[in-house]
């Protein structure tokens, strides 16, 4: 009898709580295939017994009574009757992505997928953490940004995170590691707060200055300023970090931003 990630859910919160459910279709099943919980009206109620007997079928399918005890997809390889998909982790879960630059030079071709665990172990001299994906991939080609690296003998650089790479993943990535971080956002009032959230921040990663209001000027991004600016305004007011104050101190002034993906060929 082939279990699915649905069943296993299910019994595993009878496991936690036995308390009665609404009519479903996964509580039909499980009393009808697998005997466990009793219709009443327009409930399901469960006893001692049901709970015994979700027991008793997860064990002998080698599946874990609680959701923080999952395996991973190559470890269930001992339960030849389940899926493999089930009570085991996405294959993107717990992934971060990432580049290793030794001064300007990237170690590779193109970016690495690890643990977060793995990631914030890699030893280097300091963790840059970048916001997008694109400029991750394409950091070998900002050479201003190569320029900066060449005082660092190994940057760790660590992709921020969205829906397939895990944020979470990200931060405890970031969490982990006890290197000075260098923050690489898009140049707008959220992305000096994200910068500024990062332990141990000693940099918010932007073009030289000259460079930086020729660019923000005739990119006329107001709205990357405006848009962001009733959320951020009063804690970036206040915040000393690094050099967030002077950068903060030139959007003001200027009332535009500027995304990163703009920063390659400046």
């Amino acid at each position: 009898m082939l279990l699915t990630h649905s069943d296993l859910r299910f019994m595993q919160g009878i496991i936690e709580s036995p308390s009665d459910k609404r009519v479903s279709e996964i509580a039909r099943r499980c009393s009808n295939e697998f005997k466990i919980g009793i219709q009443i009206g327009q409930r399901f109620t469960y006893s001692c017994a049901d709970v015994d007997r979700a027991i008793e079928l997860l064990k002998a399918h080698g599946l874990p009574l609680y959701p923080d005890k999952l395996s991973d997809r190559a470890s269930s390889v001992h339960r030849p009757s389940v899926s493999e998909k089930v009570g085991t982790q996405g294959p993107h879960q717990d992934s971060v992505a990432y580049r290793l630059f030794q001064r300007s030079t990237p170690f590779g071709v193109g970016y690495s997928v690890a643990r977060a665990d793995e990631v914030g172990a890699i030893p280097a001299q300091v963790m840059m953490v970048v916001e997008n994906f694109e400029t991750l991939r394409q950091l070998h080609r900002y050479t201003w940004v190569l320029e900066r690296m060449q005082s660092w003998s190994a940057c760790l650089v660590i992709y921020r995170g969205e829906t397939i790479y895990s944020t979470a993943d990200a931060q405890r990535a970031v969490q982990a590691s006890h290197l000075p971080k260098i923050g690489f956002h898009d140049f707008d009032p959220a992305g000096l707060f994200f910068s500024a959230q990062l332990p141990g921040i000693v940099e918010h990663l932007a073009p030289p200055m000259d460079l930086l209001e020729k660019v923000v000027k005739s990119g006329k991004r107001t709205d990357l300023y405006f848009e962001n600016l009733p959320q951020y305004r009063l804690y970036l007011d206040k915040c000393e970090q690094a050099n967030i104050p002077q950068l903060w101190s030139i959007m003001k002034r200027l009332q535009r931003g500027y995304p990163q993906e703009w920063m390659r060929d400046i």
